[in-house]
This record gives structure tokens, sequence and C-alpha cells, in this order.
């Protein structure tokens, strides 16, 4: 029976499991934060919950349907997720970097749990491979080395103070590069030639990722 709930139920689980671990991320950095032990658990799950609004926000915004029935586009968490800091941070009066550099964090462990629950589900396939009837590319499985990967990189950096405000960022390069090149073996339909909506949310996430890094740069350096 328990079993049963678990698999009817993989994607709460997972978002469950990847709360936990935003938990330990936000003990780890708690002081960059300033925040009070009792409220690390009640930031994870909220943000856990923004994530989950934002991804499912996206993709309505981008197949022009409903919030509950467009499916999820994790973009979103590209996009969207950073409304969510620039308010907390300026309600809380927290430095925006900090802020982003710390939910970094967060944000990549949830997406890891989520592409989980894919695999799961059984969602998110990989075309089949050239002359083959069943084994397909394995996206799925090349985006969690992916993020575990993302993870201890960023982690490192977060851990040096030379690289603060860098973090967001760094995420937005790295995943826009990854997910672009991956979305040629993902089942999605082709809206312009061989190209997906994947192929244009990934370009605009380098771009904007790399103007935002020297940006940081800039203003560091324009502080020595």
């Amino acid at each position: 029976m328990a079993l049963l709930w678990v698999q009817s139920n993989i994607l709460l689980v997972c978002l469950t499991l990847g709360s936990m671990v935003g938990c330990i991320w936000l003990s780890i950095f708690r002081e960059r934060l300033a925040i009070h032990g009792v409220m690390i658990p009640i930031m994870s799950i909220l943000h856990s919950i923004a994530g989950v609004i934002c991804v499912r926000l996206f993709a309505s915004i981008e197949s022009w349907g409903t919030l509950l029935s467009s499916g999820q586009s994790l973009f979103g968490s590209i996009f969207l997720l950073p409304l969510f800091y620039f308010a907390g941070a300026k309600i809380f009066r927290r430095r925006i970097g900090d802020v982003f550099d710390v939910f970094t964090m967060c944000t990549v462990t949830t997406l890891l749990f989520a592409r989980i629950a894919c695999i799961f589900s059984g969602c998110c396939y990989g075309m089949l491979l050239p002359g083959s009837e069943s084994v397909r590319w394995p996206t799925r499985e090349l985006e969690l080395v992916f993020y575990i990967i993302l993870l201890i990189v960023l982690y490192r950096k977060n851990r040096s103070v030379s690289h603060k405000g860098e973090i967001w960022p760094i995420y937005m390069i790295s995943y826009g590069v990854f997910r672009f090149v991956v979305e040629w073996m993902r089942e999605e339909k082709a809206i312009l030639g061989f190209f997906h909506y994947g192929h244009i949310w990934a370009i605009l996430s380098v771009v904007i990722g790399f103007s935002v890094y020297f940006e940081v740069k800039k203003r560091r350096n324009s502080h020595r």
C-alpha cells in the first residue's frame, strides 16, 4: 500500500526530498542570509512551492494553456524564479547576490529530484536512437549527471568569497548550454526547422547569464 502511494505521488515525494536537501544547503550558508534555524525548513518548502508555480506558469505561457493543464517547463526556474528572489531580498533586506547564490543550490537540487520523478513516472523521454525501435537517448539520466556535477562546482564556488554574485549566472549559462545540446535528443515538437522552444530558451538563458556574469565582474572590479 505504501509503495503504491509513493508511485502515484512520486513528484510530491521527490519534491519533499528536494526540500529536505534544500534545508541542508540553507543550513550550510545560513550565515550569508542571516536566517534563524527555525525558518530554514519553512523557506525551503516555500522555495519548492515557488519553483513548482514557476515551471507550470512558464509552461502555460509557452503553450498558451492554463496553469494546471500545461505541464511543466524547467526554464521557468531560469526566467521566473528570480522574481521571487528579488522580492524576497527586498522584503527581508538581504543582499540580492547572497540570496541568488544560496538559493541556486536549492534550485538545482529541486530540478535534480524533479528529473528523478520523471524517470519513475515515465515521462520526458529522449528520442529513439537511430535504427532502434526501443532504445532511447538517456536524456533524463544525462541531466541527473549534469546536476550532480553542477552542484559540486557551484558548492565550491559558493565557499569562495571571490565568486560572490556569480553562482546564478553560471547556472544559467551552463544549463542553457546543456539544454541546447540535449534538446536535439528530446521528444519535442519542432517550431522552426529543427529547433524546439527549448533551443530558444537555452540561447536566451546563455545570453542573459553571460550579461549578468560580466556585469557582476565589472562591478566587483570597480569597487577594488
